[in-house]
C-alpha cells in the first residue's frame, strides 16, 4: 500500500458562485448557487487519496475561523489534519462561473507567517518522514515566506529517504526543481514559466518535457486541460487525451490527475495505465461543482474513452 502525506503552505476555503447570466465586472451580479469547499493543492491530494483508500495526513498552516471550518470539513471527510496554527486567518478564495463557463477568480494572498510558525511546521514535517514515503508539496507560498522554501523542504525530505512530488509555479518551481524532487506537475502555463517561453501545443510540450527530464533528471507530468497530459521520465515519453465532459468545477482537476497517476502507477507499475486512470479521474472531477471530488466508480468511467501514445 502506498504511504503518503501532503503539505499545503497556503491552504484556503473556496467559495464558488454560479451565475445564470454572463458575469459583468462593475455591475450587480446575483448568484444562482454558491458552494463552499476546501482548497489547496496538497489538501485536495489528501482528500483524493482518502477516496482511493489511502490515508495521507495533511500538513500546512491553519488559522482563525476559516481554519476551523477547514479542519471541520477535513474531519468530516476522514482526512487527518496535522496543521500548524498561525496567527493569520486561513484565506478565502472566490470563484465566479457564469453561463458561458468563464471562471473569474479573486484569491487572497495568505499569511503573514512568522519564522516561529514556519520552524514548527518544518520540525513536524521532518518528524513525519519515512523511507520511500511520498510527500506531495504544492501550491502558493504565504508571505513573507521566501520562495526558496520548497527547495529547502525537498532536500530535507529527500535526505530522509522520502519521494517528493512538487506542484507549484514561478520562482518557487524554478528553485524547487534544483533540489531534485522525484516528479514535478506543471500545467502548460507553469511549464511556460519554467522554460522561459510560451508552450501552447502538445508537440511543444512534448519537446520541452523531454528536454527538461534529460537536463534535470526529474520526471515531469504536465497537465494540459482539454489537450490531455504528458509524462516524461525513466519509462519514456507518453501523452494521453482528455475525455469530453461538461465543465462544472475547474478547481482541483490537476490535483485529481496527479493523485490518481501516482496511485495507479504505484499499484500497477505501468505509466500507461496510470495516465488513463488519471485522465478519467480528472474528467470526472471537472463535471462536479466547486472542489467536490468524484467517487471511485466515477473516476473509472472514462478510462475506455482516452487514448495513450508512446513516443
Amino acid at each position: 500500500m502506498i504511504r503518503a502525506a501532503t503539505l499545503t503552505l497556503n491552504p484556503c476555503l473556496d467559495r464558488t458562485m454560479y451565475f445564470q447570466n454572463r458575469f459583468e465586472a462593475g455591475a450587480l451580479n446575483r448568484a444562482s448557487q454558491t458552494v463552499l469547499t476546501l482548497g489547496g493543492k496538497g489538501i485536495n491530494v489528501s482528500r483524493f487519496f482518502k477516496i482511493l483508500g489511502v490515508d495521507a495526513p495533511a500538513y500546512g498552516f491553519s488559522g482563525g475561523s476559516n481554519g476551523d471550518i477547514m479542519k471541520k470539513l477535513l474531519f468530516e471527510e476522514g482526512v487527518e489534519c496535522c496543521f500548524t496554527e498561525s496567527m493569520a486567518d486561513t484565506r478565502m478564495n472566490i470563484k465566479m462561473i457564469d453561463q458561458s463557463e468563464v471562471c473569474t477568480e479573486a484569491n487572497e494572498k495568505g499569511g503573514p507567517i512568522s519564522d516561529l510558525e514556519l520552524k514548527k511546521l518544518l520540525s513536524d514535517l521532518e518528524n513525519a518522514v519515512e523511507k520511500d514515503k511520498y510527500f506531495f508539496l504544492g501550491g502558493s507560498i504565504p508571505h513573507p515566506v521566501d520562495n526558496s522554501v520548497y527547495n529547502f523542504i525537498t532536500q530535507m525530505l529527500k535526505d530522509k529517504g522520502a519521494k517528493v512530488i512538487l506542484d507549484c509555479d514561478g520562482e518557487a518551481l524554478k528553485k524547487g526543481i534544483e533540489a531534485g524532487p522525484s516528479l514535478i506537475k506543471p500545467n502548460l502555463f507553469e511549464l511556460s514559466g519554467l522554460v522561459g517561453k510560451k508552450v501552447e501545443t502538445v508537440e511543444d510540450a512534448l519537446s520541452e518535457c523531454k528536454r527538461l527530464y534529460v537536463e534535470k533528471g526529474v520526471e515531469i507530468l504536465c497537465t494540459m486541460s482539454e489537450k490531455g497530459a504528458i509524462f516524461a521520465g525513466e519509462c519514456g515519453l507518453f501523452s494521453v487525451t482528455s475525455p469530453r465532459v461538461e465543465l462544472r468545477g475547474f478547481t482541483g482537476a490537476g490535483d485529481s490527475f496527479l493523485t490518481a497517476f501516482i496511485y495507479e502507477r504505484e499499484r500497477t507499475g505501468s505509466v500507461a495505465e496510470a495516465l488513463k486512470f488519471a485522465s478519467s479521474a480528472a474528467g470526472a472531477k471537472v463535471e462536479l461543482p466547486g472542489s467536490t471530488l468524484p467517487t471511485l466508480d466515477e473516476m473509472k468511467k472514462y478510462i475506455s474513452c482516452v487514448e495513450i501514445c508512446r513516443y
